[in-house]
This record gives C-alpha cells, structure tokens and sequence, in this order.
C-alpha cells in the first residue's frame, strides 16, 4: 500500500512537472528575457539600456510643456523674437509697441533670447536659463528654498514660448509640442500617451465665470453657463481641435510610413483645469471640459485638475471640488485625479487623510496621479481594498515624487499599491521639468523596488488597459503590444548563448514562485 502511495505521488510529482515544463518551453523568449534581466540587477548601466529598448505600453500622466526640454523653448524663443526677463529668468512676448533702441520694452533686465544667449557669455547665459526652466542642477536657496517650489515656479518661466492666452498660437505650439514629444516617446519605444493640455484660454474661462455671478449651486450655475453661450464655445473648440490634430499629422507626415520618427505612437488628449483658481472660474473650466470630451471624445478623452494640490484654495476648496467633478462629469466623462501629491510637513496632517479617498468615491476617479500620501489616508487598508474592487489605476511618478516631495526609494508606496493588487502604472509627469523619459521611470522601479522583469511587463500593459481609449482602440492597441513584447522577447533571447538559454529554462522550471 505504501509503495502504491509514492509510486502515485511520484506520477503526479512527474505530470506536474512535465505540464510545467510544457508551459516553460510554450514561453520561453519570455523566460529567457526573464532571466537576462535578473542578470542585470548588478550592472546598472546594462539593465537602463534594456529598459530603454522595452516596449513602455503607455505614459497616461505627462503634461504636455512640462514634457518639452527647456533646450526646445530657447529654441524656439529665438525663432519668435521672445524676450527673457533676466531678474527672475522669465521668457515674454516683445510689448506691442517698443521704443528706440528698446525692443523689449523699459525693463532694463529684458532683452531679446537671442542676444542673451549670444556673445562672449552666451554659454553662461543659457546654461542660467537652462537651469531656471528645469531641475537641471538644482540647489536650494534663499529665494528658492525646496524643489517643490523650483518645479512649479518653471511653467510661468516658460509660458510665453507655449502661446500664453491667444488661441492661434497656442495650437501652433501645441502642435509643435505634441510631435516634438511623439518623437522622442518612439525613439524609447513607447506606444502611446495622453496629453494633459489647457484647452481654454483665460480670457474665455473668465467671461464664462462672470456669467455664474452669484450662483452657488451646481444645477444653477451650469444653466447659467449654458445660457451664456457653453455649447457654442465648445463647439467651436472642438472644431479648431479637429483642425489641430490635422496639423499635427502634417507636421508628422506619417502618410502609410509608420517608421517615420513618432509616426508608431498613439496619442490622446487630456483637459487639464486650474483647481488654483476662483471657484466659478474651477467650475466654468471642469463644465468646458467635460462638455468638450463629450464632443470631441476621439481627440480629448479625460479630465483632470492640475496645480499644485498644496495650494491654499486647492486645500480650501478640494470636497467641494470632487463634488463638482462627480456632478459634472458624471459617469460618461473619464476622469485621472492629482490626488494625494502630498508628505507629511507639507501640509497640516488633517489634508493628508482624505484627498485620495474623496477622489475616488466622490469623484468617481478611474486614475490616481501620484498618490503618494496613501499611507496618511484614513483606513488605508480599506482605500486599497476599494481601489482594487473599482479598478482605480494608480499613476505613480517616481523621480517628480522625489523632487517635488522628496519620498523616494523604499519610503515611496509603489509597493505597497502592488501588495494590494492595485493597478499602477509608470509616467514621466513632467519629463521636460525633471529631466527623464519614461525608460528612466522603469530603471528607478527596479533599481530602487526591485520590479522584476514581468511585474515591469504588467506595468507596461495596464497603460493601455487602464487608458481613456475606446474599447476597439484600447483592443488594437494591446494586439500591437504583445506583438511587440513578442519581439522584442524573441531579440532578447537570440541575444543570449544556448548555455544561459538552458539555464534560464532550468530555473523557471524549479522555480518556487512567479
């Protein structure tokens, strides 16, 4: 009887381990890439070079100029004969009207792009303005005292060159931007990525805010903007936007050529809103919003407040705010939050407890950008549990985490997010700013967390299961991706000698976990 018991124990000991084998052999460029990469924990520079190469599924958090490198805005600052404003580095437009000898006006400190990164100490003088739009070499000082505050003081810095509040130039440089970025995201094998962008300019965002005057309930005030014109203002957007989008494939010229540089890389829109502003102004830019992602779903697919959530009226106003968002967007406009971009010091205790939960079950936040202060919110293991029931993505952005809030490595939570089956995926936030791409989001993941090989594969994939694309894109675009991972995989495993390939297979064979 005994020997009956291990000769069956010892059969299906056998099967078990010939199933698995047969699932080994089924995947074995992945186990292959598997191992390679394991490999590479101890040579850093080999393990960046890899993650570069990898296919990124998606960047679902990046605002579209703070994405673009300082070096692009000097650029184009000469090409448009702007002015920088040497007291505080600041790129402007020349006045309307300028005196002799004055083309930017009396201000003694404002002269010509050009001609300050020119002469003898041109070099020096754009390596200042380099630094000043950027994090490049940042130091703490007097006037400048923490990288939070060198970080959001750059967008003012760089406005200008964006287009400022007139509409026309706007698209140009949007236009100019988008392909510019789609570029540089094909060059690191990214697919796809969604724009937070301002679509409304300030002129207009206030006319429309005078027309709530002072209503203060929520029904009341979108029938105040509806009767002053919302519609229409945002049907002419929507067409202007059809417009840009053809202008961004002109300057793109893809025609059938996909390998053309950004031609491989899909691309949406996000509607991004000031939350730092009065609260009619919040409400009429959250109202043009939604109403615009209802009318141009193809080209602008969310929402999402931006500005620093430390801000005094972000603080004041933020419940208010969510409920705003949940009335207006109700369940057909997708919305990604800034919430929980937040430590301890930077705010008194009590703003760290709900921001993330108030996103999500006021809100109805389907993605959670940054998220960092989790670990202060209110029954966090019951937060996590919730976000893992609806689905709520976690748009997690390590190194501005670590320059605008200075958590980085194992203080960060990205971990704890994965423990607790959150969806996360990896962005760049503000790549121009901080000075990344997102390859380099994927090296601090497994340098600083240790993310292995198929987590940073789950990772790359969520992008695309978690983004605003409609389901038959958001299908094509995952087809594309497993192709490409397929490979990619297939590349990496050529790569390897026979002996490591049969060294790979015997440790996925025997191996005790995932």
């Amino acid at each position: 009887m005994r020997r009956y018991i291990w000769i069956v124990v010892l059969a299906l000991a056998a099967t078990g381990l010939f199933a698995r084998l047969i699932v080994v052999l089924g995947n074995g460029n992945e186990v292959t890439t598997t191992a390679h990469f394991d490999d590479l924990q101890t040579d850093p520079s080999r393990m960046r070079a890899f993650l570069r190469r990898m296919p990124k599924g998606g960047d679902l958090h990046t605002h579209l100029s703070g994405a673009v490198y300082a070096e692009r805005y000097v650029a184009w600052a000469i090409r448009d004969g702007l002015c920088l404003r040497r007291s505080d580095m600041t790129l402007m437009a020349p006045p309307a009207e300028v005196g002799q000898g004055q083309p930017c006006g009396a201000d003694p400190s404002a002269i010509p792009v050009a001609d300050a990164v020119s002469g003898r100490n041109g070099q020096t003088h754009y390596d200042l303005l380099i630094n000043a739009l950027s994090m490049r070499w940042f130091l703490p000082s007097l006037e400048v005292p923490s990288g939070h505050d060198q970080f959001f003081s750059t967008f003012s810095k760089f406005n200008a060159a964006t287009g400022g509040d007139n509409w026309d130039k706007t698209a140009q440089s949007i236009a100019a931007m988008t392909v510019d970025q789609l570029r540089q995201y094909d060059a690191e094998a990214v697919h796809y990525v969604e724009f937070m962008a301002t679509f409304f300019e300030g002129e207009q965002r206030r006319e429309m805010a005078q027309a709530i005057g002072q209503e203060a309930e929520p029904a009341a005030m979108l029938e105040a903007l509806e009767r002053a014109g919302l519609a229409d203002l945002v049907t002419a957007r929507a067409q202007q936007l059809s417009d840009l989008m053809g202008r961004i494939e002109s300057l793109r010229d893809c025609g059938s050529d996909k390998q053309h540089p950004g031609c491989a890389v899909t691309f949406r829109f996000i509607a991004q809103i000031n939350r730092n502003s009065a609260p009619a102004e919040v409400f009429a830019q959250t109202a043009l919003a939604t109403a615009l992602v209802r009318k141009a779903p193809h080209i602008v697919v969310g929402i999402n407040y931006v500005g620093p959530e430390d801000y005094r009226i972000s603080l004041r106003d933020y419940r208010t705010h969510m409920r705003w968002i949940r009335f207006l967007a109700r369940d057909d406009v997708p919305v990604a939050l800034h919430a929980g971009e937040l430590w301890m010091g930077l705010v008194p205790p009590p703003d760290l407890a709900f921001h993330i939960r108030d996103a999500v079950e006021t809100a109805g936040a389907r993605r959670i950008g940054h998220g960092t202060a989790v670990v202060f919110e209110r029954d966090m293991d019951g937060l996590l549990a919730e976000m893992r029931r609806r689905g709520v993505t976690v748009e997690i952005a390590l190194t501005s985490s670590d320059v605008i809030l200075g958590v980085r490595g194992k203080e960060h939570p990205i971990t704890l997010y994965l423990a607790a089956g959150v969806p996360v995926v990896l962005a760049t936030d503000d790549a121009g700013v901080s000075r990344i791409d997102l390859g380099n989001e994927y090296y601090r993941a497994a340098r600083d967390h240790g993310l292995g090989y198929r987590r940073l594969k789950a990772i790359a994939r969520n992008a695309i299961v978690h983004s605003f694309l409609m389901a038959d894109e958001k299908q094509k675009e995952l087809d594309r991706l497993d192709r490409s991972f397929a490979a990619f995989e297939q590349a990496v495993a050529t790569e390897q000698s026979p002996l490591d390939q049969i060294r790979a297979m015997g440790l996925a064979l025997f191996a005790t976990g995932s």
